[in-house]
């Protein structure tokens, strides 16, 4: 079977570290890097987190060195959402791998060289370090396959009422992806990745199962579970990035919209802001809904991996 390549940008968080134990259980997937990026928490705890996360799931990959802040605005984190180290006090030990010696957009371009126009990307945090690698390489845009998003949001937002937290981080990152020449371009947003959230029992019956990670999954999802509850009175869990990675993985399960997109990028109040439109020329795909009972089966597949 002839893997998918594939790049992982990232800001770990709780979330982004269940959806790269899922991409590294996939035997589809070809993991070329894991970028990070500032995000969830600052770039000193998410970088450390991808380096540890590589080393405990044994990946063989290069690590960027990702972007520490935004392009324009101030630095913006959510460690009440995470906690201070991203991973809601799970502790992964430190191992012998290194950061790349480039920087993560020059990682992205060189991989993208290599998978000669088969490369997908997957942005799971801010896409800072993508805009940033467009801008530095103009011919990049023409050598990503796809690209899919956890970004977005038509109804709520998670930061102000408007915006969903990755896209308010960078929104001006946002744009550049959304405006570059990649020919298919994916985004999961809070809205479409409700569609498969998990009660607190279905939570636990999955990420109790039993294997090598167990610890780990069931820390993370107790953390997630307790947090939903205590700070916003939440009946279910809605893991985005980890459904991001599973429409990646499967584009079968997702039902997308074809769309016009563009992010408020000044307007303070609703700054972050994703908006849609079914009119003008249509540059991305969102999410509408997946297919939740063949989600929690790729997570079941997932835990039965790590055994």
């Amino acid at each position: 079977m002839k893997r998918r390549p594939v790049v992982i940008d990232c800001d770990p968080g709780v979330d982004d570290t269940l959806a790269i134990v899922l991409a590294n259980a996939n035997k589809q997937l070809d993991i070329r890097a894991i970028n990070p990026v500032a995000g969830n928490v600052p770039y000193s705890s998410t970088s450390e987190n991808t380096l540890r996360l590589v080393n405990r799931l044994g990946i063989n990959c290069r690590v960027g060195r990702g972007a520490d802040r935004p392009l324009v605005l101030e630095p913006f984190t959510a460690g009440k959402i995470h906690g201070l180290d991203g991973l809601g006090g799970y502790i992964l030990e430190k191992g012998d791998n290194e950061f790349d010696d480039k920087y993560a957009w020059d990682v992205l371009y060189e991989e993208a060289v290599k998978a000669n126009g088969e490369l997908e990307l997957i942005i799971l945090g801010p896409s800072t370090n993508v805009a940033i690698a467009l801008k530095a390489h103009p011919d990049l845009e023409r050598m990503i396959k796809r690209v899919t998003m956890m970004a977005g949001t038509l109804t709520q937002g998670n930061t102000n009422p408007y915006a969903e937290f990755n896209v308010r981080v960078d929104p001006h990152a946002t744009q550049i992806i959304l405006d570059s020449g990649i020919k298919e371009k994916y985004m999961c947003g809070l809205d479409g990745n409700l569609s498969c959230a998990f009660t607190t029992e279905e939570t636990f019956d999955l990420f109790r199962m039993e294997s090598s990670i167990t610890d780990m999954t069931d820390h993370i999802a107790t953390f997630i579970d307790r947090r939903n509850k205590a700070m916003w009175n939440l009946t279910v869990n809605n893991i985005n990035d980890l459904c991001t990675m599973a429409c990646m993985i499967e584009p079968e399960i997702a039902e997308y919209r074809e769309v016009n997109c563009r992010v408020e990028c000044y307007d303070i109040p609703s700054i972050g802001r994703t908006i849609v439109s079914d009119e003008g020329e249509k540059n991305l795909h969102y999410l509408v809904r997946a297919d939740k009972q063949r989600y929690m089966e790729m997570i079941r597949e997932m835990m039965r991996y790590y055994r």
